[in-house]
């Protein structure tokens, strides 16, 4: 192996552990914001049980007082 062999294969390996690098902060980059956007979408879910819960629980309690009016007579 002469002289210019040996630094292109240095040269090869060194782009070769910055390539590395590189992967390695875009895959921490891409893992962090999968999962922020799992946790954005879990709690958007949270919330949205929760607004019906709010309506299921009016409704409920519209029932209750339309149904207490007729049994009292409208008194």
């Amino acid at each position: 192996m002469n002289n210019d062999d040996r630094r292109l294969l240095v040269e090869t390996l060194g782009e070769m552990r910055q390539l590395k690098g590189e992967m390695k902060e875009f895959r921490e980059h891409v893992i962090g914001r999968v999962e922020r956007l799992e946790k954005k979408e879990l709690e958007q879910g949270k919330e949205r049980i929760s607004i019906v819960s709010i309506l299921i629980s009016a409704a409920a309690l519209t029932v209750a007082i339309i149904a207490n009016f007729f049994r009292n007579g409208g008194k």
